[in-house]
């Protein structure tokens, strides 16, 4: 493995594991709240849902967890208050997942958290080094999507 490689291996690596550590040690912080960022995560994908809510099905699909994984993910959340569930009126084998409240209180503050910390990591580049990092992560972001086959 050549320099690039090795320092971009791990790098991406280390990058991963920071952000996902520092969002939830952020979270345990500010919010006081027993939340995994793996919890944190659905109720993002919730929060970002239209008034209709999200279903079980494309909760799972969007985490690529199994869909049993999902609804006790979901059920814990719902016990510890931060999401609802309402079976479809149109289908009622269909169940939609909502944020309560105390969820969308949650949701607000992720969104905070990552605005400040964007903010706060682009104050470290100057607008050159910011227009070359916007291009590399897109390529990056671009050679995921391909590698788990979604569309770029």
């Amino acid at each position: 493995m050549d320099t690039f490689t090795a320092a971009i291996s791990n790098l991406l690596v280390e990058i991963y594991y920071d952000v996902l550590r520092l969002e939830e040690l952020a979270l345990k912080k500010d919010t006081k709240t027993n939340l995994s960022i793996n919890e944190m995560h659905l109720i993002e994908i919730v929060g970002y849902a239209d008034e209709e809510g999200v279903t079980i099905s494309d909760l799972a699909d969007r985490l690529h967890i199994s869909r049993p994984s999902t609804t006790e993910a979901v059920n814990k959340l719902k016990r510890k208050g931060f999401v609802t569930k309402k079976k479809c009126e149109k289908d009622g084998r269909v169940v939609r997942v909502y944020l309560p409240a105390e969820g969308k209180k949650i949701f607000a503050y992720h969104k905070y958290y990552h605005r400040n910390m964007v903010k706060a990591l682009c104050s470290e580049f100057t607008e050159e080094e910011q227009a070359i990092m916007v291009r590399a992560i897109g390529k990056l972001n671009d050679y995921f999507k391909r590698s788990v086959g979604e569309k770029s």
